[in-house]
């Protein structure tokens, strides 16, 4: 539904609403051209990696500052 008033999309008063909303939405993305649902990605692991990597050396080096704290050189 669409408030002429307001110029926005009303809330949708039922579910059966919603979904065809919905549905409508998807059939004006397919017409367009747009996959509303696209293939999913393959997964990368490098970025698993270099996340682990930087949470390490943050650790670390946060590790290193409290132990430094109690050292005397």
């Amino acid at each position: 539904m669409y408030d002429p008033i307001n110029r926005q999309p009303m809330p949708a008063q039922s579910v059966e609403e919603e979904l065809a909303e919905l549905a409508a939405l998807v059939e004006e993305a397919e017409r367009l051209g747009f996959d509303p649902w696209p293939p999913a990605k393959p997964e990368r692991p490098w970025a698993r990696w270099a996340i682990g990597s930087f949470m390490i050396i943050l650790m670390v080096s946060a590790v290193s500052k409290v132990m430094f704290r109690f050292v005397s050189i």
